[in-house]
């Protein structure tokens, strides 16, 4: 099942449907894009029974449009949850296998009865790129390539498969 790699393609084709207002809007009013991105990523967050959000840790990159939806995204599931339905170890397992180069694993958030990995990508250069897992969500800190799309995939169908009791984007509580 290829979820993740739905989700983005479907995420890409509303931006596309909607390039002429970023193209028009980024330059006067930023802000207004910025909300009109993140009123699409709802939208097609809520389809696939998550939360989607696009971040933008350098402020000027909301200039760079066909970024959109590229890079720096977070997908939340239920932010309450503690542990993950299955071992970490099988997590970090299939990250080995589906992430190439120089990457670091790491147990972290490990605190209050929590659980959570952190995978650094050791890039040449310093840019910080990273994926934070946690049991309820997890967060792209890094370009989207193909085997970090593969990576999502695999994340949507064996770690955050109960979202799909619930479809409406909302949390549980």
């Amino acid at each position: 099942m290829e979820e993740f790699t739905n989700l983005l393609l479907e995420f890409k084709n509303n931006i596309e449907a909607n390039l002429e207002f970023f193209q028009k809007t980024v330059i006067r009013n930023p802000t207004l894009a910025y909300y009109k991105l993140n009123e699409l990523s709802n939208f097609v967050g809520s389809r696939y029974g998550l939360v989607m959000e696009i971040h933008f840790p350098d402020r000027r990159k909301i200039g760079e449009i066909r970024d959109y939806g590229t890079e720096n995204m977070s997908f939340i599931f239920d932010k309450f949850r503690k542990t993950f339905p299955i071992e970490r170890d099988q997590i970090k397992l299939q990250a080995t296998k589906d992430l190439t180069g120089n990457v670091q694993i790491i147990d972290a958030y490990m605190y209050e009865g929590k659980e959570g990995l952190k995978i650094n990508f050791k890039d040449p250069e310093p840019n910080n790129s990273r994926i934070d897992l946690l049991p309820g969500s997890f967060h792209l800190w890094t370009k989207i390539d193909d085997e970090i799309q593969r990576f999502g995939d695999w994340l949507l169908s064996n770690v955050y498969y109960e979202r799909l009791k619930n479809k409406s984007g909302k949390f549980s509580t």
